[in-house]
């Protein structure tokens, strides 16, 4: 069979073309880096990288949601501290009042700076992260208590997805931070036979009575709801001199205290877990970047290695096609 120089050179094309196919794509793989290029490349690989990718995503966005609601919960942290300090002031000031050697001009001018401190509160309770109000549940557009402290809000929660299956709350309603909570009755006896009796009203309202030593006669009472009421109570008292109300306001005040505590260390535990659960989410998204790389990433070395081998077959064919080309009709003659 005769061998003509149209099909030498077509055999030759199509083997240069085939090498230079095969060329292409070590020489993509180490510009990109990434052995998987297109999907045509390794269909059943890019399906599993695909998949990566998208929970890599997910756990990218569970963060995002933790940071957020850790930053909102950092700033209840901080505010329930300062409403606590707050409270210890006050404290200081009824005991201070209680001193017999005040007079009532000198609880007068205690009464201005409970006042003070009444208005620092009220800032507290409506303070704002990004524009939401912290303290005032899913109505986060309106101030959790206006300036008579009355509640705005309502009751519900705020909860932010940490996995797929866990949420967290990130905010603390109004009515469970200031809110007066009096639960049973406590009667309390003065050291000159009279009682105070803390009795539930409606709602979270207290009532107070202070009653004779028959512990029937009502003497005087009064009541309130919450933290800006009790303040209200407590400079009222100064105002008035009346050191019975102040002495009775004092122990609500460790109550309302207790109950400020236990809600900051409830905060700290949501933190404690939000903390766990980003270490865990930074563990996962490593791994799955890791086997991600594993799937799709280039091995370099084994890369060059096969554009050596690949280049050194094209040269060779290269030189052994040049001379067969070059061959003419007259070289098969003879």
């Amino acid at each position: 069979m005769r061998i003509s120089h149209f099909l030498i050179y077509d055999r030759l094309t199509a083997a240069l073309q085939k090498n230079l196919r095969k060329l292409f794509k070590p020489q993509e793989q180490l510009s990109t880096g990434k052995k998987i290029n297109r999907p045509s490349d390794e269909p059943l690989d890019i399906s599993r990288v695909m998949g990566y990718r998208v929970s890599i995503k997910d756990k990218e966005q569970f963060k995002r949601n933790m940071n957020d609601a850790k930053t909102y919960l950092e700033l209840t942290d901080k505010t329930l501290e300062q409403s606590v300090n707050s409270i210890k002031r006050v404290q200081e000031l009824i005991i201070t009042a209680l001193n017999g050697d005040e007079t009532p001009e000198s609880r007068k001018m205690i009464a201005e700076e409970v006042k003070q401190l009444r208005a620092h509160m009220l800032g507290l309770t409506n303070a704002r992260f990004r524009s939401r109000y912290i303290f005032s549940g899913m109505l986060y557009d309106k101030q959790a208590f206006d300036s008579s402290g009355t509640y705005q809000g309502d009751n519900n929660y705020i909860e932010v997805k940490t996995t797929y299956n866990l949420t967290v709350k990130e905010n603390l309603t109004g009515l469970e931070v200031f809110a007066y909570q009096q639960g049973s009755e406590e009667v309390v006896q003065l050291e000159d036979g009279r009682y105070i009796h803390y009795i539930q009203g409606s709602g979270t309202e207290v009532k107070i009575e202070i009653r004779d030593t028959d512990d029937t006669t009502v003497l005087d009472s009064f009541s309130f709801s919450n933290t800006l009421e009790q303040l209200d109570r407590i400079s009222e008292a100064l105002d008035s001199n009346n050191t019975d109300r102040l002495t009775a306001l004092l122990k609500t005040l460790d109550r309302s205290m207790d109950q400020m505590l236990s809600k900051r260390a409830e905060v700290g535990a949501r933190l404690n877990f939000i903390d766990n659960e980003l270490d865990s989410m930074d563990d996962n998204i490593l791994k799955l970047r890791t086997v991600m790389s594993s799937t799709e990433d280039a091995d370099i070395t084994e890369v060059v290695s096969e554009i050596a081998k690949t280049q050194l077959a094209l040269q060779a064919l290269r030189q052994s096609g040049s001379k067969v080309i070059s061959q003419s009709l007259l070289d098969f003659l003879g």
